[in-house]
This record gives structure tokens, sequence and C-alpha cells, in this order.
């Protein structure tokens, strides 16, 4: 989101693809999902996925810190372990500033997954700008498929957190499938953790993830304090290698 990238989050993306057509309803204190909303949006004759790949393929849109710091935390182009549920090419953009070898990193696209519990490059979990539209993973229809009638993403997810440490950044781990695969890791996983924001301890320890926190910072500069800390990550692990 953060500039030169200036990319919605989810419910703001939906909105512009829904713009002039339906808009979300309010289901008691709680707003409709967005996978929910989108798929109304597609019944209704929109096409939702061609929608979303013109707005997030964007020629003016660019890599931002967040991009290059998560990068820079892998000490090599062949060490990039990293899962996104982002459908934008950035980080394909961002390995040509941080790596002299970017062509070498590997790049998936579901449904084409790598085996969950060894793999190396760059995932894209929901699909990709690159890729064929409709492999997009947005609707409540597409959400079904992944995670429970085909089932891939649910089979990758599960032996990532099975067999590596895993990190979630800037992910809200609110969606009711995750929720439940989350609580049905067995105890002895390697270890879950979050860059959270301060407060939401309970919410992630409720999940078996250990939070890390940051502060949250004003409405004009909400998660300002993400990108520092991300770095300050990069710059302890060099000098850990510096010492060894």
């Amino acid at each position: 989101m953060p500039p030169p990238s200036n990319f919605p989050n989810f419910d703001s993306l939906a909105e512009q693809v829904a713009a002039g057509v339906l808009t979300r309803e309010q289901y008691g204190e709680q707003r409709e999902p967005v996978d929910h909303f989108l798929g109304r949006v597609k019944d209704a004759g929109v096409k939702v996925h061609e929608r979303v790949r013109h707005i997030l393929s964007d020629s003016t849109s660019s890599p931002n810190l967040l991009h290059t710091t998560l990068l820079r935390l892998f000490k090599s182009c062949s060490d990039v372990r990293l899962v996104t549920t982002n459908f934008d090419l950035h980080f394909m953009t961002a390995a040509k500033t941080v790596f002299a070898t970017s062509d070498e990193l590997e790049i998936y696209c579901a449904p084409a997954l790598p085996v969950g519990n060894s793999f190396a490059g760059v995932v894209h979990l929901h699909g990709s700008v690159a890729k064929q539209a409709d492999r997009m993973v947005l609707t409540d229809s597409d959400f079904g498929s992944a995670y429970l009638t085909e089932g891939w993403a649910t089979r990758f997810l599960q032996r990532l957190f099975t067999h590596n440490v895993v990190m979630l950044i800037g992910y809200s781990h609110s969606d009711t499938v995750l929720d439940y695969l989350a609580r049905g890791l067995p105890p002895k996983s390697p270890g879950r953790f979050a860059l959270a924001p301060l407060g939401t301890e309970a919410h992630w320890k409720r999940l078996g993830i250990t939070p890390v926190t940051y502060p949250v910072g004003t409405e004009e500069q909400k998660h300002a304090a993400l990108a520092p800390a991300l770095q300050g990550c990069g710059e302890s692990d060099l000098d850990t290698r510096a010492r060894s």
C-alpha cells in the first residue's frame, strides 16, 4: 500500500471493482466478508478477476521499501522463501535491485504451487496478475475451491507450517478456514510468529502464534514502524553473520 506502490488494500480493491454495481452489506456489527461481496459482484455480471488484474497491473506503481526490506532478510537469491497473498509483481521487480542473480529467483503462482515443506523462491499463494485472471483467489467460490473442495492451498500451508519456522507480516489471519487450520496444527510445529500491532496479542496467542509487536502509530502514519522493524531484523542478521 505505501508509496510508490499506492495499491489498495483488499477492502478498497473490492469497492473499486464493484463501483456503480453493488455496495457491501452490513451483517450485524460486521461488514460482509470481502470474498462474499466479490462473489455477489461476479454473480451480478462483473468480470471481477479481469478488473482486479487491470487495477493491480498499473504501470505507475512500483515496489516500496517493504518489498526490498523483506527480500534483504535473505542473504542470497537462492535463500529466498517468501509466500505472499498479493497479486502484483513487485517482489519480482524489487529482486532485480537486491540480488545480482535475480533471474534465478523461482516464482510459483497458484494453483501450481511447490511442496510446502521444501521450496525456495516467491510463492503467489492466491495467484498473480502475470497469469490467467481466473486463477486468482478472490471470491468465496475461489476460496472454497482453494481451501476446501480442491484444497491445494490448504495442503501447501499445512506442510509449510508443519516443517518451517514462519513469520507472518502484514497478515490479519482473520479468514475462517485459515483460523481453523491454525488451530488444528500439531503443537510441536517448528514455530509461528507474527509482526503485529500492539494490542492484538490475544488474537495471535489464541491461534498458537507468537506476536512480535510494534506501535501502530497515528492515523496518518499507521504501521509506519513496520519497515524500520524489518530493517532492524536484517541489520541484526548481518551483524550475526559478521561475527560468525
